[in-house]
């Protein structure tokens, strides 16, 4: 199973929506799919129609490493919801879990990530993004992902050529702004679902694609 964690660089990129459409992504091309949510939050089980004040979580069962599977949420045969609602933990149930070809970790900012196959950070290119990245020190298997990407912003692309030639581990796939994305949270669907023909829905597949090979 591929265990691969997205973390926003700061709050407010979009880690939470690009999570769920991802998952669907993936699923949709025939993976077995696990999505955790991990932020206190908790936004990601809206993406799939679960209601805000859903409590039931990794942290609510008291062995949560024998007992996960029923904190599950069935969201599609074959694409599960597993929310965490609590405090980070040790990380010694990502061992558990199983019966998967793909595990996604939604991930605060800052939060520790736990061993991960992939490591993906999502950017904004804007200056707030290129200040912090200033500072930030890269795990062996991090890489960062851009969305909202807008390529007739002077500013984006430069800063973008800026992280290259500074040796930035840049993902290869970008992720455009796309209104897709936020109306898909308003109808409670992950994007490729109210939106399958997309620009935003065939970047994630791409992404999923490239999720789904082995590290």
């Amino acid at each position: 199973m591929m265990r691969i964690g997205l973390q926003g660089l700061r709050g407010g990129v979009g880690t939470t929506s690009i999570v769920a459409g991802l998952a669907h992504a993936a699923w949709q091309q025939g993976a077995r799919v696990l999505v955790m949510d991990l932020d206190r939050e908790g936004q990601l089980g809206l993406h799939f129609g679960l209601p805000h004040d859903t409590y039931l979580g990794l942290s609510t069962l008291g062995r949560p490493e024998l007992e996960w599977r029923q904190g599950l949420y069935h969201c599609r045969d074959g694409l599960d919801l597993l929310r965490h609602c609590g405090g980070e933990g040790d990380g010694n149930w990502l061992a558990q879990l199983d019966g998967y070809d793909l595990l996604l970790l939604d991930l605060p900012p800052s939060r520790r990530a736990p061993p991960l196959d992939r490591h993906l950070t999502v950017v904004n290119a804007d200056a707030n993004c290129h200040v912090r990245l200033h500072r930030h020190e890269f795990a062996p298997q991090e890489q960062l992902l851009v969305t909202q990407f807008a390529s007739g912003r002077a500013l984006q692309q430069d800063l973008l050529e800026l992280w290259l030639d500074g040796g930035a581990p840049l993902l290869s796939i970008r992720l455009h702004r796309d209104e897709a994305m936020a109306e898909s949270l308003a109808a409670k669907q992950p994007v490729g679902q109210y939106s399958p023909e997309s620009l935003i829905a065939s970047e994630l597949a791409a992404l999923a694609r490239w999720c789904l090979e082995p590290a």
